[in-house]
C-alpha cells in the first residue's frame, strides 16, 4: 500500500513538472558521449605523467568555474537557444581538434599544452551551459513542491549524463582501441571513435528548438496542451529510471567482468 502511494506521488509530481524542455535537456546530456579511450591514449601513447593528467583536471575545474562566471556577467541577456547553439558548435570544433593531436598536428605546441587547451576549453563551455539549465529548472518548478521538483530535474540531468558515460564504455567495443593496439601505433580505431563521438555531441543542435528561447517562453510552456500530461510524465519517469538502471548494470559489469562488451581490458 505504501509503495503504491509512493509510486502515485512520484507520477503526480512528474506529471506536474513534465515539459518538452525537460526532454531537450535529457537529449542534450545524453548525446554528450565522450571518447572513453582518450585518457588511455594520453597516458600510453603520449606518455602523459600522473602530474600532467592531474593538471588537466585542475585546469578543467578552473575553466568550468570561469565558464559559469562568463555566462553570468556577459551572456545572461542572450537567448538560451543562441547560447546552446554556440556552445554545441564550439564544443564540436574542439572535440574535432583531438584529431589534430592524434595525427600529431599541434601547430607547434607541445602535446601537453595542446591537450591542456583542448580539454580545458571543453569544460569552459560546459560551465557556460550550466546556468541556463539551472534557471530553467527553477522557473519550471510548480509552487508547493519546489524541493521535490528541483530534485527530479537534477535527476533527469544526472541520469542522462550517467547513461552517456555507460554508452561511451559500450562504444569501446566498436573499434579496437585497446592499450596494446594504441602502443603499437595503430590509431585508426581512435580516429574513428573520436569522429563518431564528435558527431554525436554536435547532433544535439538538431533538438535545440525543443528548448525555450527565454524565461518568458516558460510561461507559454505551462499553458501548452502537453504540459502536465500524466502519460508524458509517466513515460519520462520510466525512461529516467531505465537510464539509471542501465548505467548501474554497465558499471557493475565493468567492475566484475572487464571487457564484457568487447572493449579493451
Amino acid at each position: 500500500v505504501h509503495f503504491l502511494k509512493l509510486t502515485l506521488f512520484f507520477i503526480c509530481i512528474w506529471s506536474r513538472i513534465y515539459h518538452i524542455s525537460n526532454v531537450q535537456v535529457y537529449i542534450y546530456n545524453l548525446l554528450q558521449v565522450g571518447n572513453a579511450a582518450w585518457r588511455e591514449y594520453l597516458k600510453s601513447v603520449l606518455h602523459f605523467t600522473s602530474t600532467q593528467l592531474n593538471a588537466l583536471l585542475i585546469m578543467a575545474y578552473i575553466l568550468l568555474y570561469l565558464g559559469v562566471i562568463t555566462y553570468k556577467y556577459f551572456l545572461l541577456t542572450w537567448s538560451w537557444r543562441t547560447v546552446y547553439v554556440l556552445v554545441i558548435l564550439l564544443n564540436g570544433i574542439f572535440s574535432a581538434l583531438q584529431l589534430c593531436l592524434i595525427t600529431g598536428y599541434t601547430f607547434g605546441l607541445s602535446p601537453f599544452v595542446f591537450a591542456l587547451g583542448d580539454d580545458a576549453f571543453g569544460d569552459f563551455l560546459e560551465g557556460i551551459q550550466f546556468l541556463p539549465i539551472t534557471i530553467m529548472m527553477v522557473h519550471l518548478c510548480p509552487s508547493g513542491s519546489e524541493g521535490a521538483s528541483y530534485a527530479m530535474f537534477t535527476t533527469v540531468c544526472n541520469s542522462a549524463i550517467n547513461l552517456s558515460v555507460a554508452i561511451s564504455t559500450v562504444m569501446l567495443g566498436i573499434w579496437d582501441v585497446s592499450k596494446q593496439t594504441l602502443i603499437s601505433g595503430d590509431l585508426s580505431g581512435m580516429m574513428k571513435l573520436t569522429i563518431l563521438t564528435t558527431m554525436m555531441q554536435t547532433s544535439a543542435v538538431l533538438f535545440i528548438k525543443l528548448m525555450p528561447n527565454t524565461k518568458d517562453d516558460l510561461a507559454h510552456l505551462h499553458k501548452a496542451s502537453y504540459s502536465g500530461s500524466k502519460v508524458g510524465g509517466f513515460t519520462f519517469l520510466a525512461i529516467v529510471l531505465l537510464s539509471i538502471l542501465y548505467s548501474i548494470v554497465v558499471a557493475v559489469l565493468n567492475i566484475f567482468k572487464p571487457g564484457w562488451s568487447g572493449e579493451s581490458r
